[in-house]
């Protein structure tokens, strides 16, 4: 009707449908003089110009509701939950599901902070696409939660969010004041009274074998076989005793390698499920945005000889759970002995048990205090110990709703039997949030015989004054920019002694994050260190003594991780101690379908120093196939210049059913060091099936 316009202006119309072309060419008529109480924007991505006449016509219309509903594939979607059981705002369980099957798990800690991503519990889910969208059902038994008998009500909350452009729903607290996994600000599930757990017990024995050879000169393959058994009882459903037999860790991840171009050791993190399983009763002090600088207990080093080769495990028990208002973790193992070679020399180290205790008394909400008592010395027969206490008292409305403020204090000693690592430690940060600004003032002191062997330690000897800002910017729906985010985070340490010393003044001029969520950000840092001894940055390429001024620049970009064609992209460049670096690293992503995704990364770096140049490159792949829900292959690729070890590790994982599983993990390795062709250092291949049985 070409007379519609004016039809529409005089008010004959109570419904308008029309599309962004036609709202384009008759926005006066829809927009001037009138006013809706409902303007239902489909296809929200097309209005995501600011500066475009359909942005402009769209925004000039005047309505008392508005609802904008993205265009993004149904695929895109994620549905994620947690449930906070012991409705103490300090521990919870996290499960998600997409509309493809695709299910993930984890163990919220430190009241959500801490994200344990890589715990595996039993537990069911399924999803399908409809006509209306998409639907899924989950199942989580009793026999997989720790709860409390008797509590009135479970914390719980709920989130759909739309990777693709970053929609998010909640189901409690939908206020960028707090994060999601906050567990003070969820909802609660009420009438979860007279839940059972059986019996209480878990049996999972384990069977593999497999078949390996070395070197290239090995024509013919070994043969080997294993088999073990971990028990679990909960006496009460508060309380978890799970007790393992030969422990065997086949199907574990391989690390990834990393470049280091400091004199400090390089963080690994755990990934073996007996010790990831209630990992978070066993966290010591506030978390760390940059990774940690003191742990007093670090599974890691249990089962691995200082070159991080595996130790066999003859046995462990593991004691967690909630007793009152007490959180309770104990860990005591039996580690068989072994030899390795310390600079040249053999060295023997015999049978040893190593163990923690942790203990926290919850003061209400997000406040607790606790110890923690650690033993044994993984590296050699002498005894060792590791004591100390921590607390925390935080509010997520401390300063009113939405301004939130937590206080973290701690103090660690150390002492061996011969006194080499005698020494203490202590820290203290004091945090406040709210949705545009952060405040952290943080402080730690570690003495130079500070030495926790069942922990890890990245420095010994100094004192560190740090304080971060950030601000956070928040656009509107049709902006460029969904959200800004600026840092500046300097930090002053110093040896204690007067002679070295270290300033970083880390400058995120923006981190910026598009509607399509993808990103681009800006870090200017400025560094200040006195070395009194120089270090190794390969075997003929050293850093000198002496004081340096620097300062670097680094410009990042990201695509949205669900694309089908993304990348990360980051170049760093500036000065470099003695001369100056170039570092780069790049990681195409391809998703042709939903169950197949392919990456790799490659890092490179060159440095030009009076004392010489050091270039690396390091370069891993991975290719991720599901064919359902429960039958993944995974393989990891890695190679890197300096030690030009080339190794690959494929698993193919089938869930029979949650809690039966089957593994096939196949190991490889060459080397061309001094070579000009790869040679074969090692393969491996082995078969595991487990099985768990619940009374």
């Amino acid at each position: 009707d070409h007379d519609l316009p004016s039809q529409i202006a005089a008010g004959n119309h109570n419904v308008v449908i029309t599309s962004y072309d036609s709202l384009r060419a008759d926005a006066a008529a829809i927009c001037e003089g009138r006013s809706w109480s409902y303007c239902i924007l489909d296809e929200g991505h097309a209005i995501r110009n600011p500066k475009a006449r359909v942005t402009v016509a769209v925004k000039s219309i005047r309505a008392e509701h508005r609802l904008l509903l993205s265009g993004t594939p149904i695929q895109n979607d994620v549905v994620e939950l947690w449930i906070d059981t012991f409705a103490d705002e300090r521990f919870a369980y996290w499960f998600q599901i997409t509309p493809g099957g695709s299910r993930g798990d984890s163990l919220l800690s430190d009241s959500g902070s801490s994200f344990n991503k890589s715990w595996d519990g039993i537990w069911y889910g399924r999803s399908r696409v409809t006509k209306r969208g998409w639907e899924a059902e989950l199942a989580l038994p009793f026999k997989t939660l720790a709860f409390r008998r008797g509590a009135p009500h479970w914390g719980f909350n709920l989130r759909r969010k739309r990777v693709a452009n970053g929609e998010e729903l909640r189901w409690a607290s939908p206020d960028n004041a707090y994060q999601f996994f906050r567990l003070s600000e969820g909802g609660r599930l009420l009438g979860m009274e007279g839940m059972q757990q059986g019996k209480g017990i878990e049996v999972v024995p384990y069977a593999k074998s497999g078949i390996f050879r070395e070197r290239d000169t090995d024509r013919s393959y070994d043969q080997d076989g294993d088999f073990g058994l971990d028990f679990a009882w909960r006496p009460t459903p508060e309380t978890n005793l799970r007790v393992t037999l030969n422990t065997d860790f086949a199907e574990t991840e391989v690390d990834e390698r990393q470049i280091n171009l400091s004199r400090f050791p390089l963080f690994f993190p755990e990934k073996r499920d007996f010790f990831l399983e209630d990992a978070g009763v066993f966290e010591f002090g506030p978390s760390s945005r940059r990774g940690p600088s003191v742990i007093p207990f670090f599974s890691r080093r249990i089962g691995r000889d200082p070159d991080g080769n595996a130790v066999p495990i003859m046995a462990g028990a593991k004691f967690t759970g909630r007793v009152g208002d007490w959180n309770i973790g104990f860990l005591d193992t039996q580690v068989d002995a072994y030899s390795y070679d310390d600079g040249g020399v053999d060295t023997d180290v015999g049978e040893q048990n190593l163990g923690v205790l942790r203990v926290q008394r919850n003061l209400g909400g997000e406040s607790a205090v606790g110890m923690i008592l650690t033993h044994g010395s993984p590296d050699s027969d002498l005894e060792s110990s590791t004591y100390g206490a921590d607390f925390r008292l935080g509010s997520s409305r401390l300063f009113g709703p939405g301004h939130s403020g937590t206080l973290w204090g701690w103090w660690l000693a150390s002492a061996s039997e011969d006194d080499q690592g005698d020494g203490q430690a202590f820290g203290a940060r004091a945090e406040t949030r709210t949705s545009r600004w952060t405040h952290r003032l943080e402080t730690q002191s570690v003495e130079e015989g500070f030495d926790p062997e069942l922990g890890f330690v990245r420095r010994t000897g100094f004192d560190r004054y740090s304080y971060s800002l950030s601000h956070t910017w928040r656009g509107q729906t049709g902006d460029w920019l969904r959200r800004i985010e600026s840092r500046v985070s300097p930090r002053y340490d110093d040896d204690r002694l007067g002679i070295e010393d270290a300033w970083v003044v880390p400058i995120d001029w923006f981190e910026a994050e598009l509607w399509s969520e993808d990103s681009v950000s800006f870090e200017t840092t400025l560094l200040g260190e006195t070395l009194e001894d120089g270090f190794d940055l390969s075997d003929d390429v050293s850093v000198s003594p002496g004081d340096y001024d620097m300062t670097r620049h680094e410009v990042s970009f990201e695509t949205n991780d669900r694309r089908k064609v993304g990348a990360e992209l980051s170049v760093e460049w500036g000065d470099f101690f003695s001369g100056d670096i170039l570092r780069t690293r790049f990681e195409p992503i391809f998703l042709p379908t939903p169950g197949l995704r392919w990456s790799m990364s490659v890092t490179d770096v060159r440095t030009d120093l009076d004392e010489g140049d050091f270039d690396t490159t390091l370069v891993g792949s991975n290719l991720d196939v599901s064919f359902n829900p429960d039958l993944s292959w995974k393989n990891f690729i890695q190679y890197d210049t300096e030690s030009e070890d080339l190794s690959w590790q494929s698993r193919l994982h089938w869930i029979v059913e949650p809690g039966q599983n089957l593994y096939v993990v196949g190991l490889f390795g060459w080397d061309r060091f001094d070579r000009d062709s790869f040679a074969r250092e090692s393969e491996e291949l082995t078969v595991k099936l487990s099985y768990t049985w619940r009374f």
